[in-house]
């Protein structure tokens, strides 16, 4: 069952621009933020911590980091958002129902390892960080919405994944 906004609605209905996917992977050390091209300039702004630069006003209009997403890295990484099966879950008491499930939501996902300045690749992530066990979700959206708004349309958890010289390899199970 999907959950969308009125203001998604609207969104999808008035703009004529894509939208965004966009593929969260959040571990104990906090959220990565990833999409098939580079976000714009609103869409990053909206998704990642405020700076203390002057550009916003300390008012009491808005609470600070309210709807933000500490994030600790995003970029245009995602090769690939490959494959996302999906099966129907019975519903209580429907024991027939229940035995002709195959089996629990999946999705394949394959990553860019290449490293821009600054960020560290896959490979260097993966001796400090967990990647086993990172949850990862799926959203689509439009570049103005707030990050509540946006489509959740999977959530797992990473049960393996490969990795290469230049590629990273999900494979995430629903929650």
């Amino acid at each position: 069952m999907f959950n969308l906004s009125q203001a998604f609605h609207r969104a999808r209905r008035d703009r004529n621009q894509a939208p965004v996917v966009l593929f969260c992977l959040t571990n104990a050390f906090g959220a990565r933020l990833y999409c098939d091209r580079h976000p714009g300039p609103a869409l990053a702004e909206q998704r990642a911590s405020v700076m203390a630069d002057g550009r916003q006003l300390a008012d009491g209009g808005r609470k600070a980091g309210e709807g933000l997403w500490p994030l600790l890295e995003r970029g245009a990484r995602v090769l690939s958002f490959g494959r996302l099966r999906e099966t129907l879950a019975p519903l209580k008491n429907e024991m027939l129902a229940s035995l002709r499930q195959e089996e629990a939501g999946s999705l394949t996902l394959v990553l860019s390892n290449a490293g821009a300045k600054g960020q560290r690749p896959f490979s260097r992530l993966e001796a400090q960080e967990n990647l086993l066990g990172a949850t990862g979700e799926l959203s689509v959206g439009y570049s103005g919405l707030e990050p509540q708004d946006f489509m959740s349309r999977f959530q797992g958890r990473v049960i393996a994944y490969r990795l290469e010289a230049d590629r990273l390899t999900l494979t995430l199970r629903a929650l």
